[in-house]
């Protein structure tokens, strides 16, 4: 075999050995959409219910709307309206590729994303009871108001219905509602669920929905 076509050879398969590795570099890049799932983020767009999936967007809006706003260049107040842009900007940024150094993904992670219902109340100004001895009259307080409502007890599992006498049930029923409040604060936020606004009933500072 000559020297040309030895040097033929090598460059076709330098050429091929290049074209695998940017091919591979393509392959490798992740989209923000796969990192954030993988990372145990849950994406809004993951609601199968298009009216749910559409609701959901409307109240990540109103919940931040002068931020988000601002970041999507907004100048419109209409809810609907800025739910869909919302969505917009998020498909767009979680399909682009993945980079600790890309433009806004602090924003992606915190509007395209299903937060807690404990992240939630806060960002809505409420705050969560918690089973710290300062909050005890703030739980006995909370509790009060609801037996005052006759809110539903099964909805916290609770059995029973209130006493009609002067019985208290306090002490039994404190303890339940408590592990009832942190383990539901901790799910996701679900604007189509009523889940939200009990927490804000039986969990919160006040007991006000």
């Amino acid at each position: 075999m000559t020297s040309l076509a030895k040097g033929g050879i090598a460059t076709a398969a330098l050429g091929t050995a290049a074209t695998g590795a940017y091919a591979g570099s393509i392959y490798l890049k992740e989209s923000v959409s796969k990192r954030l799932s993988d990372e145990g983020y849950t994406l809004i767009s993951s609601i199968k219910n298009p009216e749910h999936e559409a609701l959901q967007w409307k109240e990540e809006f109103k919940s931040d709307k002068t931020a988000i706003k601002t970041l999507l260049k907004l100048t419109d107040d209409n809810d609907d309206l800025g739910g869909k842009s919302l969505k917009s900007w998020c498909s767009s940024k979680l399909s682009e590729s993945y980079s600790e150094k890309l433009e806004h993904l602090e924003s992606v992670k915190k509007y395209c994303t299903l937060k807690t219902i404990g992240d939630w109340l806060t960002r809505n100004n409420k705050k969560l009871l918690t089973n710290d001895s300062e909050n005890g009259s703030k739980w006995d307080a909370t509790y009060n108001k609801r037996k005052t409502a006759k809110t539903s007890r099964a909805l916290v599992g609770l059995a029973d219905e209130w006493p009609q006498d002067s019985t208290d049930k306090k002490e039994a029923d404190l303890p339940i509602i408590k592990r009832w409040c942190e383990s539901t604060s901790r799910t996701h936020f679900k604007a189509y669920e009523q889940t939200f606004t009990h927490v804000k009933e039986w969990c919160t500072e006040g007991g006000t929905a």
